[in-house]
Parts: C-alpha cells; sequence; structure tokens
C-alpha cells in the first residue's frame, strides 16, 4: 500500500473579459472573471476561500458557528448579516472506494486585521461529511463514493468576536492536508 501526501494547490487561471457595444453611443465596459479548476489523479484543489462574512461587532463578545453548508449561528453580543458567508470548498479526485485521510494543520488559528494588530480566534473547524464531523490535527478517514472518484468537501468553523472589535478584514490561514490511501 503507498501513501501519496497532497498539501492545498490552485490551479487555475483567471481571464478578464471586456465587452464593447458595437454602438458608439454610451458605451461601458465591465470585467468579469473566468476560473478552471483542474484536478488530476490523487490530488485536490481549493476551490473557495471559508469566508465567515460580514459582522457587526458589540458591546460584548460573540461567537459565529458556520456549519459545513454555509448556515451561520450567533451568540453573545454580535450580529452576523445573512448572506455573506460559505465554506471553504475542495474537490479531490482518487478512486472509487479508496480511502483519504483529511487533516488540518492545527485546533485554533488566528485572523489578523489588515493594516492592524487585533485579532480573533477560529476554531472547531467541521468538515462536510454524512454527518458533518469537527477536523483536527488528527486526521479523519473517508471513503471515495463516487464511482468516477471525484469528490467534494467543505471546510467551516467558529469564530470568537471580541466585544468592541475595531472594523476592518480579518484573514488567516489554515492548510488542509489529504492523504490518499
Amino acid at each position: 500500500m503507498y501513501h501519496l501526501k497532497k498539501m492545498i494547490a490552485l490551479m487555475g487561471a483567471v481571464l478578464s473579459i471586456w465587452l464593447v457595444p458595437a454602438s458608439a453611443a454610451a458605451q461601458q465596459a465591465e470585467p468579469s472573471d473566468a476560473q478552471a479548476f483542474l484536478v488530476t489523479p490523487l490530488s485536490f484543489v481549493k476551490q473557495l476561500d471559508l469566508d465567515f462574512g460580514d459582522i457587526v461587532p458589540g458591546d460584548t463578545p460573540g461567537v459565529i458557528t458556520m456549519d459545513s453548508a454555509g448556515n451561520v449561528s450567533v451568540t453573545g453580543g454580535v450580529i452576523h448579516l445573512e448572506g455573506t458567508q460559505q465554506p471553504a470548498r475542495f474537490a479531490g479526485f482518487g478512486a472509487f472506494r479508496q480511502t483519504v485521510l483529511i487533516n488540518v494543520d492545527a485546533n485554533s488559528y488566528i485572523l489578523t486585521r489588515n493594516g492592524g494588530t487585533e485579532t480573533m480566534v477560529m476554531d472547531t473547524l467541521l468538515i462536510g461529511s454524512q454527518p458533518p464531523i469537527i477536523i483536527n490535527t488528527n486526521p479523519r478517514r473517508f471513503r471515495i463514493i463516487n464511482p468516477d472518484g471525484f469528490f467534494f468537501f467543505t471546510i467551516a468553523g467558529r469564530l470568537q468576536v471580541p466585544a468592541n472589535a475595531v472594523p476592518g478584514t480579518y484573514e488567516g490561514e489554515f492548510a488542509v492536508t489529504l492523504e490518499y490511501e
């Protein structure tokens, strides 16, 4: 039996297209992006980043929990503006009935405000499986059930928002590892 480890690799092409009307009367151009995700055997790619969406901090700390489908629940002094969130989404390609181990590099992550030093903690990462389970540094074992070998999974989690958090964009990274057995 052999083991192959593949780390996140984003393989895509972005194409900007400018459409110009044939008439010279009120011309306007708008850019548009196109992407292609290429998945080779025994690999996987990130399709979407995890995004907790737009948040209004309160006078007391709060917690936003996102499930693997992108639904959120809120506790404490924080307001979440619906419709702006999404879980991370990945696509992989192995063989029918092949076992895949999935894990992340840590159990909690620090998100830092762009242009500042303020932080928030993201933890309790959840993988989109049936049923959804918490994923951590201990690999979780899954079996590819699609006869074509393609599979998709999402990752969501929990964000701890401090009281009176400074407005801005908070970002951090987490690494996902797949091991095909």
